[in-house]
């Protein structure tokens, strides 16, 4: 089976049905098919067959759905290129990757080894042309995609996923979300991420409609574009969700969405009670790898109760805390956590970029420190390289930054080691305020709610944090420019 199948479904049986909204325009399921089949029967014109990897450099727009589902329609894979990154990158990873040939913006300025077509007039005249594509090949085993880490903690890594293991992985993502009747998503995960990409399948496979959200990146347009599209499911980053819980007093600032769903990096327990609280009483926070897909739910009605965990586990996955040995831990105890299930994907090799090392006898270990309770709910600690040694005491970062997130005045925190005198780590914490915050009122708070060894030596209070593509902060990033100033 081709995983565009579903999708074919719903262009048969509910033609008429609103497909895409991208600002003026409006696609329906019929003509969106009938674009994706000219566009591969276009791609298949100019040599592309089942296998063949295809660069995505695109924009979020209609042309960068169409052109997805035509790679999959034809049985070659999709390999999304961020069109924001350097065009060294690009041509770089383009290279690595062995595209055969690459999709770009019209005033892309790529150099790559490979062939280019700009999606351009020229691009919509050729596939308006062509006679649709008659025939999909049917292999769950085939390639589909290639998905890249983030790249939060150094070079990023590269993952591959079938037709077969990617519709596991919307398998899950359906059953944790439990919707009912026919709803508008908007995601503002680009469709070059992981997350992006099966937000947005997901519901073109359930037959709703997907708002494509363009350049949107603040709370006020977020906010502003939920109500005018009449938006019933929205999909955020945690900075963009710390943005919108610092708009306004209002409660219930998106009571229209059916559920707001925050993915990217876990939040702290008290973040997520006040966007139930002030957001949306629909409000859920997402877990999950680019090599699991979604692992796990925390649903609104936990939150009360389980707010400093990441949920339950969908039915596909299984979920296990292990020792240094691989060995199981019981509940409660703080381990290794790892996964598997028919959602996993193959790990890829890709010149100039991290090894992933994480697969391992069949499991997937996450590189988080977790511990699952008797429900099964996932607590995490922290990520096992950001550990801190100090004093014979292991310090996780997260803890240390959940305690500076409860200060009134500061918006976000980050904290990490770094040598000391006598080559011990110290703990070092990089805050940016609501308004200027005091560092005496800082290291108080801190004197209050830490021991002594989890205190921060040295509290940088700064404009902005820097963070990656996908709004997660960039630790390395930060912890270079620091050791600068020093």
């Amino acid at each position: 089976m081709n995983l565009t199948r579903p999708f074919f479904h719903h262009a048969r049986t509910r033609p008429d049905a609103l497909a895409l909204i991208a600002s003026d325009r409006r696609i329906t399921y019929r003509e969106l098919a009938g674009l994706v089949l000219r566009a591969a029967a276009e791609l298949g014109s100019r040599g592309v067959r089942p296998g063949d990897r295809v660069g995505l450099c695109l924009r979020d727009s209609p042309e960068h759905v169409v052109v997805l589902l035509a790679i999959a329609s034809l049985g070659a894979v999709a390999v999304p290129l961020h069109w924001r990154a350097a065009l060294g990158e690009i041509e770089r990873l383009a290279g690595a990757l062995e595209i055969q040939l690459a999709l770009t913006e019209p005033d892309a300025a790529l150099k790559l080894r490979c062939q280019t077509l700009p999606v351009n007039a020229d691009w919509h005249r050729a596939v308006a042309s062509r006679e649709p594509l008659q025939t999909l090949p049917d292999d769950w085993h085939a390639p589909l995609v290639i998905a890249a880490t983030s790249g939060s903690t150094g070079a990023p890594k590269f993952n591959q996923a079938t037709h077969l293991q990617f519709y596991c992985g919307l398998v899950g993502f359906l059953e944790l979300f439990a919707l009912s009747g026919r709803h508008r998503y908007m995601s503002t995960l680009p469709l070059y991420f992981s997350g992006g990409r099966l937000g947005l399948l997901a519901h073109l496979f359930r037959g709703d409609c997907v708002i494509l959200h363009g350049d949107l990146v603040n709370a006020r347009d977020f906010v502003q574009a939920a109500a005018r599209t009449e938006a019933t499911v929205g999909f955020v980053v945690p900075s963009l969700l710390r943005e919108l819980l610092a708009t306004g007093d209002d409660q219930g600032l998106l009571r229209g969405l059916q559920r707001l769903v925050v993915g990217g990096s876990p939040l702290y327990a008290e973040e997520k009670r006040l966007a139930l609280q002030k957001l949306s009483p629909n409000f859920c926070e997402m877990y999950g790898t680019a090599e699991t897909g979604p692992i796990s739910l925390l649903q609104a009605q936990d939150i009360d109760a389980h707010a400093g965990s990441l949920g339950q586990p969908h039915s596909l996955i299984e979920v296990e805390v292990v020792g240094d040995s691989g060995q199981a831990l019981p509940a409660g105890e703080s381990g290794l956590l790892r996964c598997r299930g028919p959602s996993l994907g193959t790990p890829l090799d890709v010149v100039g970029s991290a090894p992933n090392v994480g697969f391992r006898d069949g499991w997937y270990y996450t590189g988080e420190i977790a511990s699952l309770d008797e429900l099964g709910f996932i607590h995490l600690a922290g990520r096992a390289t950001e550990l801190i040694m100090r004093g014979g005491a292991k310090i996780h970062p997260a803890e240390v930054e959940a305690v500076l997130q409860q200060h009134a005045d500061v918006l976000e925190a980050a904290v990490f080691g770094r040598r000391g005198v006598n080559n011990e780590e110290e703990v070092v914490a990089c805050v940016v305020g609501r308004g200027p915050p005091e560092l005496s009122a800082l290291v108080a708070h801190c004197r209050a709610y830490l021991a002594p060894t989890k205190r921060p030596q040295r509290i940088h209070v700064l404009a902005a944090l820097p963070k990656n593509a996908s709004g997660k902060i960039d630790k390395q990033a930060l912890a270079k420019w620091i050791a600068e100033q020093d």
